[in-house]
C-alpha cells in the first residue's frame, strides 16, 4: 500500500513540475566582421558567427561552435566566392582545444570555380583552405588560394 502510494506522489510531482526541452536549433549570431580592400579594388568580408546555445550544466568543460567566413567581392560589392571553416571547440578556463574542423567553399558566379578545399585543425585551431580559380571561356585567367583560421581561447572567445 505504502509502495502505492509513494508511486502516486511521485507521478504527481512529475506531472505538475514538468521540464521544458527546447526542440530548436541553436542560434547563429554574428561576432564580428571585417573589410580588406585589394590592390585590384576587390574586397574580402571575413565574419565570425557563433552559434548560442543552452549552457551545459555540471560538466567539466563547455562547449562552443562557430564559424569564420572568407567571402571575395568585386569592387562593386557582388560576392564571388566564398571559404569558410566551422570549427567546434572545448574549453575551460584554463585550455581550450579544437575537436572539429569542417570547410564549404562555393563560387557565387559561373566565371569562378572552386578548385580545390581542405579542412584541418590544431591544439585550439580550426582552418580551411581553398583555391579559387577564374575562367574566361576554358583559360584560367586568375588562381587565389586563401586559408582561413578561427581560434577559441581558454574562455570561449572566437578569433
Amino acid at each position: 500500500m505504502n509502495r502505492k502510494i509513494l508511486c502516486f506522489i511521485i507521478a504527481a510531482v512529475l506531472l505538475l513540475c514538468p521540464l521544458t526541452l527546447s526542440a530548436a536549433a541553436p542560434a547563429e549570431q554574428i561576432f564580428s566582421t571585417e573589410i580588406l580592400q585589394l590592390a585590384n579594388g576587390d574586397y574580402c568580408e571575413i565574419t565570425i558567427t557563433e552559434e548560442t546555445d543552452s549552457p551545459q550544466l555540471f560538466a567539466a568543460a563547455s562547449t562552443k561552435k562557430g564559424a569564420k567566413t572568407y567571402t571575395y567581392k568585386n569592387s562593386s560589392g557582388t560576392s564571388l566566392w566564398y571559404v569558410k571553416v566551422t570549427g567546434t571547440f572545448t574549453y575551460n578556463g584554463s585550455s581550450s582545444k579544437c575537436t572539429n574542423s569542417a570547410v564549404s567553399a562555393a563560387s557565387k558566379i559561373s566565371t569562378w570555380k572552386i578548385s580545390s578545399k581542405s579542412a584541418s585543425k590544431s591544439g585550439s585551431t580550426a582552418t580551411a583552405k581553398a583555391t579559387a580559380k577564374l575562367y574566361l571561356n576554358t583559360t584560367v585567367m586568375q588562381t587565389v588560394t586563401k586559408s582561413v583560421s578561427l581560434n577559441c581561447d581558454k574562455n570561449g572567445k572566437l578569433s
